[in-house]
């Protein structure tokens, strides 16, 4: 009974702390019932109405999108995160409003995120209060924040790693103890389904876990066993993942992010910030890190996983900041800055690191000094949370402000039809479109917002079978450019007949139209194999 008394408080502790955070932080738009729409907000918005349409109309397209994306039959979910894009869209259609879901969000975010860093604490013996304490660091800095005013999808990642970090410290430990591999290939499968380049960081931040446990376990061979079979699992619980890029990018150009200037988007570590996201960073985090970084030094010999964990994070600092020479990755590199785009990035694993680095120091700290001393560094501690959380608090209440006057806007948010947001607020993200040539991702934004979004004269409509059928009035035979994509597994048919159209720069099809009613229906084969191997992840997951 105590066994299981102590896990209901050590799950009710962080969701408690979460939900509190949480309503605090969201406490201007709940008072306002104001929506926020930032850089990213409309992107992920038309991705997930995309799959909620598909969940209500219980018509199914996993590659083309016919009701997302300005119902442009563009692909973007299939290779960003599917399968959580489909269970956002059941969470949209249970929320009713987009007010209700990007609330309901904020706290579904802070509630994973908050359990993930807390339980890393409790598995790694540090006390409840400080458990709590580096939780509130972690929901108070960087990402999981700044999900709330940007909608930057880099916060579902950022929110996982407490539990890769997790996998990490079983890695370490594999000299002592067999670390689970199914566990270790859940970990990595959901941040795949969730975030495909939070995968990419997750594998960087196990790779110096795992060389440790090789080199201090006995038994190598059964360890590498072990890897192999967790990849193996991984794969299948991902094969629709990788597997929907196989389909896609040998047999398509596809365009890539918005490129952005790595030099203009690292971390500022040379001059503190009024706010702890983004490129910014509060004076009291550098000032708690720094002292971090200097106890481990004086003391490595005694704190193995505590030094691991420092200096891995002060690398992976060191390198999403301006100190880290970006200018010459820049210029050597170009594509950094269209794939990985921002360098401030690596915070989503360079904080949660140094926050349980910090743990394990107060934790040695307190054992060996006496309550006072204790008491004296947790309140410290606690006086950084509210530091963050004011600078936090200022940035959302502002950011509520701004969009406070725009009355249009708040009834969008808070209408039951969804559409409203979605119609009058287009995306113009390059992302994965089928090019004709490589081009710049800023033209082909453009070009997406001049041309493809605009679809006045179109009357659109998605149709059984995954298919869209696009209808428009010709006054005359003429050729027009149809404002949906076309990619080399897409299927076009027009007035009946199937053709193979002259696509434009971002595979738009340019069509001979008739005077009078015309019709087009575009679909997309999927080839067989893909089909089994979704079948196969499916079942993997159940």
């Amino acid at each position: 009974m105590n066994e299981y008394k102590d896990k209901l408080i050590d799950y009710g502790i962080p969701v408690i702390l979460s939900l509190f955070l949480a309503t605090l932080l969201q406490l201007p738009q709940l008072a306002n019932h104001v929506g926020l729409i930032g850089a990213d907000t409309v992107f992920h918005f038309s991705r997930f109405y995309d799959t909620a349409q598909q969940i209500q109309n219980h018509n199914f397209s996993y590659f083309q999108m016919n009701y997302g994306m300005c119902e442009t039959g563009r692909i973007v979910n299939a290779i960003y995160g599917p399968f959580f894009a489909y269970v956002l869209g059941a969470l949209l259609l249970v929320a009713g409003s987009w007010l209700r879901f990007q609330i309901l969000l904020v706290y579904l975010l802070f509630v994973i995120s908050g359990i993930g860093m807390y339980q890393l604490g409790i598995k790694l013996k540090m006390s409840r209060v400080v458990a709590m304490i580096l939780a509130s660091l972690f929901l108070l800095t960087g990402y999981i924040y700044y999900w709330i005013p940007s909608n930057s999808f880099n916060a579902w990642g950022a929110a996982l790693m407490p539990y890769v970090l997790m996998q990490g410290v079983a890695l370490f430990n594999a000299g002592k103890r067999r670390f689970n591999w199914i566990n270790l290939a859940l970990t990595m499968a959901i941040v795949g389904q969730v975030h495909l380049l939070s995968t990419l960081l997750a594998i960087l931040v196990l790779i110096p876990f795992f060389i440790y446990g090789l080199l201090s376990t006995a038994d190598k061979k059964r360890m590498w066993r072990d890897t192999v079979k967790a990849v193996i699992l991984c794969l299948i619980l991902t094969a629709n993942v990788w597997g929907a890029f196989l389909v896609l990018y040998p047999t398509n150009l596809m365009g890539a992010p918005l490129d952005f200037s790595p030099v203009l988007t690292a971390l500022r570590l040379k001059s503190a910030g009024t706010i702890t996201a983004w490129v910014q960073i509060q004076e009291v985090i550098i000032l708690l890190f720094a002292l971090q970084l200097i106890y481990v030094t004086l003391n490595y010999k005694k704190l193995k996983l505590n030094l691991f964990f420092t200096i891995e994070g002060t690398i992976f600092l060191f390198v999403s900041s301006d100190l880290f020479p970006w200018q010459f990755v820049q210029q050597h590199y170009p594509a950094v800055s269209n794939y990985f785009q921002f360098p401030n990035r690596f915070t989503a694993i360079a904080y949660p690191l140094l926050f349980i680095g910090i743990g394990l120091t107060v934790k040695r700290l307190t054992e060996k000094y006496d309550f006072q001393f204790k008491f004296l560094v947790e309140a410290f501690l606690i006086i950084v949370c509210l530091f963050n959380f004011r600078a936090d608090f200022q940035e959302t209440t502002q950011k509520v402000n701004d969009v406070k006057p725009n009355i249009e806007r708040l009834n969008d948010f808070r209408d039951k039809n969804l559409t409203g947001i979605i119609n009058k607020n287009h995306t113009g993200n390059p992302d994965y479109l089928p090019l004709k040539e490589k081009k710049n991702s800023w033209d082909i934004a453009g070009i997406v917002s001049e041309k493809l979004n605009k679809d006045n004269g179109y009357n659109k409509q998605a149709i059984s079978g995954g298919r869209l059928k696009i209808e428009w009035q010709g006054d005359q035979d003429k050729q027009t450019i149809l404002p949906i994509t076309i990619y080399n597994q897409s299927r076009l048919l027009v007035n009946g007949k199937k053709i193979n159209p002259k696509l434009n720069e971002i595979g738009m099809p340019i069509v001979q139209s008739k005077r009078g009613k015309n019709t087009a229906i575009l679909s997309f084969k999927t080839p067989a194999w893909f089909t089994i191997l979704l079948y196969i992840s499916i079942l993997g997951w159940v």
